[in-house]
This record gives C-alpha cells, sequence and structure tokens, in this order.
C-alpha cells in the first residue's frame, strides 16, 4: 500500500510495526563474507550462502553475530513514533529450533529497547494488514519480502543496516504517525 493511500483511507486502527533482524539489526552478511574472504557479501555464489548455512551450527551462529551500531536508535525511534514494535524474523529452514534459541538470545543480549512480542515466520506478508483492514508496517532488507509485504496491503520500508540511513525509515514512520521527525 502506498502511504499517500494510507494516509487517504478510513482505516480502523494504528499500524503495528514489525522489524526484520538479520540485515536490519544483526550483521549476518557481513559476518558471511569475512568467513568467505571476500570484500563484499554480495560476491558470495548462491552455493556458498547455502553452504554457509548449512555447514553453521544455528544457534551459535545466530546467538554471536555482532549488532549493528544502529539497532538500539532504529528501534528507538519506532518506539517513539509507534510506541512499540515486534519482531518478524525467519527462521533457517535448516535449522529452525537452533535459529530461534539463537535469534532470541541474540535479543536479549543486544537490544535495550524490548520488542512487544518476537514472531519467526517464512511468510511474513501474512501480518501486512490487521483484521479490521489497518495496514502495518515492515522494516526488512529483503525484497522479496518488502515487495510481497507491499502487495498483500501494507507498507514496506526497505532497510540494510550497513547501506541505509535511519532517515529513510524515520520519514515513513513520521508521515504515518502524523509526528514530526
Amino acid at each position: 500500500m502506498k502511504i499517500t493511500e494510507l494516509l487517504e483511507s478510513k482505516y480502523l486502527g494504528k499500524p503495528i510495526v514489525y522489524v526484520d533482524m538479520d540485515g536490519v539489526l544483526a550483521d549476518l552478511y557481513n559476518h558471511a563474507a569475512e568467513i568467505y574472504d571476500v570484500d563484499h557479501y554480495n560476491q558470495m555464489t548462491a552455493k556458498q550462502w547455502e553452504l554457509f548455512f548449512k555447514d553453521s551450527n544455528a544457534y551459535q551462529l545466530f546467538r554471536d553475530i555482532d549488532a549493528f551500531g544502529t539497532a538500539n536508535q532504529l528501534l528507538s525511534l519506532v518506539k517513539k513514533y509507534a510506541g512499540g514494535y515486534c519482531i518478524l524474523s525467519s527462521p533457517l529452514s535448516f535449522d529452525r529450533d537452533g535459529s530461534m534459541r539463537g535469534k532470541r538470545e541474540w535479543l536479549a543480549k543486544h537490544i535495550n529497547v524490548k520488542p512487544d512480542k518476537i514472531i519467526f515466520e517464512h511468510e511474513k506478508y501474512k501480518y501486512a494488514v490487521q483484521p479490521n483492514g489497518t495496514p502495518n508496517i515492515l522494516i526488512d532488507d529483503y525484497g522479496v519480502n518488502t515487495r510481497a509485504w507491499d502487495q498483500a496491503g501494507g507498507i514496506a520500508v526497505k532497510y540494510q543496516a550497513d547501506e541505509d540511513s535511519l532517515d529513510k525509515v524515520v520519514d515513513v514512520l513520521a508521515i504515518v504517525f502524523g509526528k514530526d521527525k
């Protein structure tokens, strides 16, 4: 859903903000680039990515990766505008339980602005719209997720912590929640 359509609509409730972890809060991709000794993770092949996840201990991987320096700042901004947020992160398909445990521990260790809820789901678009028609917001680095979210009627912000400014998120939140920057 386009922001202008949202502002013109008469939705019944307040949007819920969902925040992805990997690429947004947690620096998973640069970690992978270090392991494969490439200058940038975009240089990794599909096979290298597959092996990276298959050969990793999912629990340790997700528990131990670094946080982006902007992680808590981003979440503080989200909370300022929206009043709260939910984590919406995809679990690793090779080891769903291990990755979820590791991600929960990572959140407890690195995140000062606690989420209202933690959800692990591959099909994120299911959360794009509330039952009453209110569109929700997704902050995610993965274009597949942001496109599916938009197509399902929500508002997606494609944000990658090592490439984008926090202003990209703030601009959308300020419009949606009607608050000054």
